[in-house]
């Protein structure tokens, strides 16, 4: 069935890219740098032919893209490691990440990387471009375009709900030093320690009559 609506998010954050990595890594080999994936046949992106392909690795990239052909480029060039060894973990991880960061400044959207990697470039610049892609489409173990982008989303959600945010550790607030006051130190009320009995004392004073004017906050209605 061909979608004339797309429907991919356009998120367009680069700093999701080591998020995305990992989930990424997860999804095509549950974390495995050994992994060696079903051979299959794809069209030669120049002569339309079909050619027999293997995703290999971590990431499964495709043995004609990682050592290049004599129409399309090698990966490992493009990323500056011509001769790497697949079984090099680093390298993938080296490669990977940079075709991903390519795809991701020619697409600027998380969904439409993740289609160029399942499925090729060309069918994430047609939905760019034109707003339709065959979301049926399979590879060879029965995947459909768009089982393998929610797929994808829902791990990268899980990654970004693993994030570890970094605490700050606490400071005493400081305020501008004033005539007859202790200079920048705030007490534990927010104001100065010289105003601290007033201002609880005003704070009791509201809390009084309150309750005496029937305002106190009801309770298990």
């Amino acid at each position: 069935m061909v979608e004339n609506t797309p429907a991919y998010d356009m998120n367009t954050d680069p700093a999701i890219i080591d998020q995305y990595m990992k989930a990424l890594f997860q999804k095509e080999s549950t974390g495995n740098y050994n992994a060696v994936h079903k051979p299959s046949t794809i069209p030669d992106s120049v002569t339309g032919k079909q050619i027999p392909v293997q995703a290999l690795g971590g990431y499964g990239i495709l043995d004609i893209n990682w050592y290049g052909t004599e129409t399309q480029k090698a990966w490992t060039k493009m990323a500056g490691l011509e001769g790497a060894d697949i079984n090099d973990p680093k390298a993938q991880d080296a490669v990977a990440k940079f075709m991903v960061q390519k795809y991701f400044n020619r697409f600027g959207s998380w969904d439409l990387v993740s289609i160029a990697w399942f499925a090729g470039p060309n069918k994430s610049k047609r939905l760019r471009d034109t707003g339709t892609i065959n979301w049926d489409a399979q590879d060879s173990k029965g995947t459909s375009i768009s089982q393998y982008i929610s797929e994808m989303d829902r791990l990268l959600s899980d990654e970004m709900m693993n994030i570890e945010v970094p605490q700050e550790e606490f400071s005493i607030p400081q305020i501008p030093a004033q005539e007859g006051r202790s200079p920048g130190i705030v007490g534990k009320f927010g104001v100065p320690p010289e105003d601290e009995k007033q201002h609880a004392a005003n704070i009791l004073d509201a809390m009084t009559r309150a309750n005496a004017g029937g305002e106190r906050p009801s309770v298990g209605r």
